[in-house]
């Protein structure tokens, strides 16, 4: 319960309803009435929306905080708006400079804006608010907007971020990522200092927007009425003023904040060694099939070694002669196959952890991944503190090894069809000769070998090589006998060399691709990102839809007044010992209204019947 404090007063107030015998009596007297009646003086009757005798306050501010050792309330790019109106004088607003907004032609209200330029804030000690000045949606004054608005009849608003100029977020859940901004970046390399392959960590934080609204004659009335039904007899109006002080206010306020996301940023130059490593065996791949084609080409080497073995094993009477003709691999474009895989995001299924391969960055989604999975970071509890669970963090690393071992058989995948792909035409001729006396050599036989087909049928013994021998006639010592057989006797021999070369030229290279991208490059970078998780919950606290609330001071004689009421979408919190001098707190979006004040009469408070 609320501890109650009572002020001693010379002169008792007293309710109506104590010059009534305390006996229950049936009524039908109406208790929600709007007005209350008192002296001539100070407010006339409680009308909300009508009164204008009230001062009200608001302000908004997009960045708060303390960072790099600088407090963000000494940088003058980065100050928010305040306004302050007291009845039907004109505002008091900071900075003076603050161009005032429309107000739709409501009475005694004024408000102000004075939204950041971003163009001016590329790198404000650490923090890159660049991308919110890109790709915004309509109604907003931009995604570092800061308005406030005050009126006479005690209402305020005040609203920072992604809103609009009346004060709505403009940022939720369910807002399409095309009317989101870029986000901001704001590094924490400086607290996880010496990671081996990490360049820089920081956190990349969407569009976000907070907002506070306070109608302060609603509250004000309410906390009154509320107090005089639980109130002695004896009670009296200072009491009841007293009690506006002590009582935080529910009715007549109403927050929202909205966190478009919230990621987790890696940058390590093993990342940009992924696709290097792809790059250059596709280089290497390009190269090799050129140099398979062409008469004195790799393949026709290999095939006129396999023709001279086998006729090594038949007889050393059997010449080979030069051999004449082509050898064609044609096919798709290697890179081409595997192009879209390096362009596009290596991710997990859910997309909760990604390799961006052009940024050379992993990125972890913690919004989804530490918040709700649904709604993110948004219409969490007030004060939610996201919890960096140690055990979710490391088992990422091992997803990690597992999102590259996938990648890694996609690329090899796409590699492998794009070699089995190529088209192979094999059409070589060569003389067989056999000798005569005193070492000359006589042409007995032509050989051809020939072969048109796809890489892919060659390697799986779908397809063989043709051998032809076409017979001259002569008869030298009974060579055509061994030279009718000699086309059965190649074509299996010749078509194990040709898939060897193959095998060994082409898809060797691949089968090491995949163990680079696996283990030589991809090991090191699960490392890095394992070490960054672990050292993250040491280091780094966030809270979201942090709300705070002062209670009033003491209010004068006569006067009462609200507590005042803040709403912060985000806040970061780096531990300071980690990072002397360094980031120890920021906030983001943050909009407060209050305190909101009314005088009041001593004289008799009453509801009205009518």
């Amino acid at each position: 319960m609320t501890r109650r404090r009572r002020i001693a007063v010379t002169t008792a107030v007293v309710v109506a309803v104590a010059l009534v015998t305390p006996t229950a009596v049936p009524s039908t007297a109406s208790w929600v009435d709007r007005e209350w009646a008192h002296g001539a003086v100070g407010t006339s009757s409680f009308d909300c929306g009508t009164d204008a005798d009230y001062t009200a306050t608001a302000s908004s501010r997009f960045l708060g905080g303390s960072i790099a050792g600088t407090d963000l309330d000494d940088v003058a790019e980065v100050r928010g708006v305040s306004v302050a109106k007291s009845g039907a004088e004109p505002a008091s607003v900071e900075p003076v400079t603050a161009p005032e907004l429309g107000t739709d032609g409501r009475p005694y209200t004024q408000a102000f804006g004075n939204p950041l330029d971003v163009g001016l804030l590329g790198d404000v000690a650490g923090i890159d608010l660049t991308g919110l000045g890109v790709g915004l949606p309509g109604g907003s004054a931009g995604a570092v907007n800061q308005v406030a608005t005050a009126a006479g009849t005690g209402e305020a608003v005040a609203a920072s971020g992604l809103v609009a100029d009346s004060g709505g977020v403009l940022v939720t859940d369910s807002t399409a990522s095309g009317d989101l901004p870029d986000p901001a970046s704001v590094t924490i390399s400086r607290a996880l200092p010496g990671i081996e392959d990490v360049t820089d960590v920081g956190l990349e934080v969407g569009a976000v927007g907070a907002s506070a609204q306070l109608a302060g004659c609603d509250a004000i009335r309410q906390d009154l009425w509320g107090g005089l039904v639980q109130r002695s007899l004896a009670s009296n109006l200072r009491a009841a003023v007293q009690d506006v002080a002590d009582d935080p206010v529910a009715v007549g306020l109403d927050r929202d904040y909205g966190i478009a996301s919230l990621d987790l940023t890696v940058d390590s130059p093993l990342v940009g060694a992924l696709v290097t490593a792809v790059d250059d065996t596709v280089v290497q791949l390009d190269a090799t099939v050129d140099a398979l084609g062409g008469r004195d080409g790799l393949l026709a080497r290999t095939i006129d070694q396999g023709v001279l073995g086998v006729l090594g094993g038949l007889t050393g009477s059997l010449g080979l002669g030069t051999i004449g003709g082509t050898v064609e691999l044609t096919g798709p474009d290697l890179a081409g196959a595997v192009e879209p895989l390096l362009a596009e995001p290596v991710q997990d299924p859910g997309g909760t952890l990604s390799l961006d391969l052009a940024a050379g960055t992993v990125r972890v989604d913690l919004a989804h991944l530490l918040g709700d999975d649904a709604h993110g970071l948004n219409d969490l509890p007030p004060n939610h503190e996201v919890v960096l669970d140690a055990a979710t963090l490391a088992a990422l690393a091992d997803r990690l090894g597992q999102v590259l071992d996938a990648w890694a058989a996609k690329v090899t995948a796409a590699l492998t069809t794009a070699l089995g792909s190529l088209h192979v035409r094999i059409a070589l001729t060569a003389d067989l000769s056999a000798p005569l006396l005193l070492g000359a050599r006589v042409q007995i036989a032509t050989l051809s070998i020939g072969v048109d087909t796809g890489v892919a049928a060659l390697m799986s013994g779908q397809t063989k090589l043709s051998v032809g021998v076409v017979l001259l006639g002569l008869d030298l010592g009974g060579l055509l006998g061994v030279v009718t057989g000699l086309a059965t006797t190649l074509v299996n021999p010749l078509t194990q060399a040709v898939v060897g070369t193959l095998s060994t030229r082409l898809f060797a290279l691949v089968g090491t691709l995949g163990t680079t991208l696996t283990s030589t490059v991809g090991g090191p970078v699960v490392r890095a990102l394992g070490t960054v998780l672990a050292r993250l919950p040491g280091v780094l606290s966030l809270r979201v839809n942090v709300q705070e609330d002062t209670a009033a001071g003491a209010a004068p004689p006569g006067r009462a007044t609200t507590g005042t009421y803040t709403q912060t979408a985000l806040r970061l919190t780096l531990a300071d010992a980690l990072v002397p001098g360094g980031l120890a707190r920021l906030d983001l979006a943050t909009a407060t209204v209050g305190p909101n004040a009314v005088s009041l009469v001593e004289g008799a408070l009453r509801p009205q019947d009518r």
